[in-house]
């Protein structure tokens, strides 16, 4: 039976997906840039228009794009005791999500309020958002669940074992992130290599087992970050190793470009109107950039 994604794959063959569409950014020049306090890797996470929410050095910072003026900014250290592993924005309730030890929080950007989603069986290492439901990866992959949120009420639909996900060497799965009917997957290989894996939200198989990505002097870090353009096209980045563009659109050859040679995090940002993509965010070591596309 062909699903959603069986059919979008289809479609997107036809189309003409030029990998070179995205420019090299270490050629361009930052539209606006906000120096960080100090170096590290934050977990951040866009609404997808104007806004984009930082963790860093147990506070969140909230901007405004692409200007990065800072909306306001919250100190997490009297109340939450561990850092947060990872942030998303869930568009049904108009809030941003951020995950904490075994916990998920809720903060509205409108009223500046944290509050306790729920508490999970497990230490939470990545998040993602659908429409409806939220999925959690505990533990570098040692399963993945998916939940349903609605205003009231917190129901667990599904559990996917680890094994049941990647392949018996593979050490690991470091960054889940969902876009329509897909499901990403960073995926750290047996010999410490990167890939990223494709699957269908709705049935959990595989639709796409990534190559290697390609990095020089086969070095590869462990911040193996990604983030969607659509469902075949997906941002990596991983630190002084660089920003890469994967395209999978063709299921038999995958075409790899780098834009950058070092960026810990990415998130694109799009016209409220005709939703195109209008600039990429990317966090250095010790900045932010925003760069028009």
């Amino acid at each position: 039976m062909e699903t959603i994604v069986d059919e979008l794959s289809s479609h997107l063959s036809t189309l003409s997906t030029d990998i070179n569409e995205f420019p090299l950014l270490d050629n361009c020049y930052p539209l606006s840039t906000f120096v960080l306090p100090s170096m590290s890797s934050c977990p951040m996470a866009s609404d997808g228009y104007n806004h984009l929410l930082i963790y860093h050095h147990q506070t969140l910072i909230l901007f405004r794009i692409p200007t990065f003026e800072i909306l306001f900014s919250i100190s997490l250290s009297q109340f939450i005791e561990t850092t947060i592993s990872d942030i998303c924005f869930y568009s049904l309730e108009n809030t941003f999500l951020f995950s904490s030890s075994n916990r998920i929080y809720s903060l509205s950007s409108s009223n500046k309020q944290i509050q306790l989603v729920q508490q999970f069986p497990n230490i939470i290492w990545s998040i993602t958002q659908t429409s409806r439901s939220i999925f959690i990866c505990y533990l570098f992959g040692f399963s993945i669940e998916q939940w349903d949120f609605t205003e009231n009420n917190i129901t667990l639909m599904k559990t996917w074992p680890k094994s049941d996900l990647i392949e018996a060497f593979d050490m690991g799965i470091n960054c889940i992130r969902a876009i329509d009917q897909c499901l990403g997957m960073s995926i750290k290989g047996k010999d410490f290599s990167w890939r990223i894996d494709l699957f269908d939200i709705s049935t959990m198989t595989r639709i796409r087992r990534g190559q290697i990505v390609k990095q020089e002097n086969d070095l590869h870090n462990w911040i193996g970050l990604i983030y969607p353009i659509d469902c075949f096209r997906w941002l990596f980045a991983d630190g002084d190793q660089g920003l890469f563009l994967i395209d999978q659109t063709d299921e038999n050859q995958h075409k790899q470009n780098k834009l950058k040679q070092l960026a810990c995090n990415a998130s694109l940002i799009r016209h409220v109107d005709s939703q195109t993509i209008s600039s990429i965010i990317i966090q250095t070591h010790d900045a932010l950039h925003s760069y028009n596309l």
